[in-house]
């Protein structure tokens, strides 16, 4: 699969930078979060960021306008309907995760890959509530994911086909190393 338009759902610190590194390497990255509030303040956060990359001369300033004009944020559920990847950065509650899956499962494209960036809840568990679980994966990013560019891939249980090499190849793409982490029991 090519993945060209990703949407990062949860705009918090994890969020927001991988939805900086992701927009230094694709042209359409969009951040959703339910609330406004946050959203300016991941987009303040990206732009601090990346006005610290400019400073320390690690990016030019022609890099940093390219990667901000890559970004964009909404509240509207609409941004989930033409991505190829979704990858969700919620609150560690499987309530919400569960419901958050539900929902965009019915609204994303058959082909869209769906990620968690969960590291405490069970990859098993989340997968049964996405609708197509073949394409749900485990993409567990290191913390900050703009500093420390490395990602824990892992399919557990639900039988996904081609999408951890999809999601290793693209991970790649963007100077991150991807390590495979078999969970069959989840993690």
């Amino acid at each position: 699969m090519n993945i060209q338009s990703i949407v990062v759902a949860g705009a918090g610190t994890m969020g927001s930078s991988m939805a900086q590194i992701f927009a230094g390497y694709y042209d359409n990255v969009v951040i959703y979060n339910h609330r406004e509030v946050t959203l300016n303040k991941a987009k303040q956060r990206i732009q601090d960021n990346v006005q610290t990359l400019v400073q320390v001369g690690t990016m030019t300033q022609t890099q940093a306008q390219r990667l901000l004009g890559a970004l964009s944020y909404t509240t509207e559920w609409d941004c989930f309907s033409s991505c190829d990847l979704v990858v969700e950065n919620l609150a560690e509650n499987l309530p919400i995760k569960q419901a958050f899956y539900e929902k965009i499962s019915q609204v994303v494209k058959p082909s869209t890959i769906i990620a968690t960036n969960t590291s405490g809840l069970s990859i098993n568990i989340l997968a049964q509530s996405v609708r197509g679980a073949h394409r749900f994966i485990g993409m567990h990013w290191f913390n900050p994911p703009h500093l420390i560019p490395l990602i824990c891939r892992s399919s557990g249980c639900a039988g996904i086909r081609g999408e951890p090499l999809t999601v290793c190849c693209f991970a790649r793409s963007t100077g991150s190393g991807a390590e495979r982490c078999d969970f069959k029991g989840g993690h």
